[in-house]
């Protein structure tokens, strides 16, 4: 009867801990250890359905994919709290940071992680509650209690300029009546950038070190993200289980506030998934809903429910702090330059003292640059971010009205010649509409593309279209040519 009791508590933490959901049930629960499942997961994955293989969750990466590590860009702490069914409850913390040096600015993929990648470690409780104690004639003798401790490190580092790959170890103990068991696994991950708005994920879970419980439950699993837009990402995944119980998910997420800024941002989730062979409960199951606030740019709160039909549902609540993240660039820069007059020679007579000499006028030249980011990928639509920029600006244009303007677009080195210059001609064009709407008068404005053929800085791979360079060459640079005459 003891036995059973146990077999009943394995049963009851699969279905608790599921990375997504308490629908993730290994059938062979009590019999094999570690299922893929056991190391529990955080409140957004929970409610966009386990869906998450090949997503960006920061420190959180660590229970999915470590290879996201290599994209960690602060130093993160998470605490994730699991509950719900038969009394079972399950703690987890998580810290992260990048590796090596960092970069201080961010610019499209570039920004993430260190030099060297980053690494994430985490700890984790699981309570399975009290179980009556029997002895073989089936007399009550005491109760008792079974728990879990479980402890994961993982790193990951981008290998090429779209491709990372990533490693966990893992240790797992249960404890029961007298018992103690230690088991040890594995994971292994890529991410493939495919492009800039959809991530390709591989992973192969707990690959058996040595386990002191039956044998280790691990199988792949292959996932995509995709960001339709800054609002909504959609995500898909499957796994399977070395023949145990494969499984599809799919999950989404809608960001409603201020994104530019990253703050008082509320996300709506949602997901399903399809196991197989089906699990067969009664009631609602398989959905999976959620929803998380972001307070600032380092606090984020997440919450979901998992329903499990019969069984009742799952709760997840998440908080998340960031420290030390690197700062974005500023969204326009204004630069002067003066030219002063040159000084005036004192006069060699009295006569020449009376000659009235003009005094050289002082130039300044005024530019706003237009990042990347202002502009809608691969697109001459202007971002809110972009016309806020602007807007900044349009006083200057305004208190110098006989001043001319030159709005010059310019592209990476990547693609064709020929459409980096219709690219950057398209932009420039798109400046100069938004600063007639504001008021400029037509005629004083000069539109001109340049497309790659005047860089901001060398690119030497072309096919990076992700890097520092080439982000920097993706621009719109506005001039304002203003001439003073000092007045004596």
């Amino acid at each position: 009867m003891k036995i059973l009791s146990i077999g009943i508590g394995f049963i009851s933490a699969a279905l608790l801990c599921g990375q997504a959901s308490a629908g993730e049930t290994d059938y062979d629960a009590g019999t094999r250890a570690l299922p893929m499942q056991q190391a529990g997961g955080t409140a957004r994955a929970a409610a966009m359905g386990s869906a998450v293989v090949a997503l960006d969750q920061g420190s959180a990466s660590l229970l999915w994919n470590p290879a996201a590590l290599s994209r960690i860009k602060c130093t993160e702490v998470g605490v994730h709290h699991n509950s719900g069914l038969a009394g079972i409850n399950q703690e987890i913390g998580i810290i992260g940071l990048p590796l090596g040096t960092a970069k201080t600015e961010c610019n499209g993929k570039e920004c993430h992680g260190g030099s060297l990648g980053g690494i994430a470690a985490s700890f984790a409780y699981l309570d399975y509650g009290s179980f009556d104690g029997r002895d073989t004639l089936g007399q009550h003798t005491s109760d008792y209690r079974a728990r879990d401790y479980s402890g994961s490190i993982g790193w990951g580092k981008k290998l090429l300029p779209y491709f990372a790959g990533g490693v966990a170890l893992k240790v797992n103990q249960s404890i029961f009546p007298n018992k103690t068991y230690f088991n040890y696994a594995a994971d292994i991950g890529v991410l493939w950038n495919v492009k800039r708005s959809l991530d390709l994920g591989l992973t192969y879970s707990n690959i058996s070190l040595k386990s002191g419980i039956g044998d280790v439950v691990s199988g792949l699993r292959l996932g995509a993200a995709w960001a339709v837009d800054k609002h909504l990402l959609l995500t898909a995944s499957g796994e399977l289980q070395k023949s145990e119980m494969d499984r599809l998910q799919v999950g989404g997420e809608y960001l409603i506030g201020n994104i530019e800024n990253k703050k008082n941002i509320t996300a709506l989730r949602a997901g399903y998934q399809l196991n197989y062979p089906d699990p067969q409960l009664g009631g609602l199951n398989g959905l999976t809903m959620g929803l998380g606030f972001q307070f600032t740019q380092s606090t984020v709160l997440d919450y979901a429910i998992v329903p499990v039909g019969d069984l009742g549902a799952s709760h997840r609540l998440s908080l998340t702090v960031k420290f030390d993240c690197p700062k974005r660039r500023k969204p326009v820069m204004v630069m002067a330059i003066e030219v002063p007059a040159e000084p005036e020679p004192a006069p060699a007579t009295p006569l020449q003292a009376a000659v009235v000499q003009p005094v050289p006028p002082r130039v300044v030249l005024k530019w706003v640059i237009l990042e990347d980011s202002h502009f809608d990928f691969d697109s001459s639509v202007l971002r809110r971010s972009g016309m806020a920029a602007l807007r900044q600006n349009v006083q200057l244009l305004k208190d110098n009205p006989n001043a001319s303007v030159r709005v010059a677009g310019y592209a990476s080195a990547s693609g064709t010649e020929e459409y980096n210059q219709l690219l950057s001609e398209r932009r420039a064009v798109a400046v100069s509409t938004f600063l007639i709407k504001e008021g400029i008068a037509p005629d004083r404005i000069v539109t001109v593309g340049f497309g790659e053929l005047r860089p901001a800085e060398y690119e030497e791979d072309p096919e990076m279209i992700h890097s520092g360079a080439a982000q920097a060459n993706k621009r719109v640079v506005i001039t304002v040519p203003v001439q003073r005459v000092e007045q004596k």
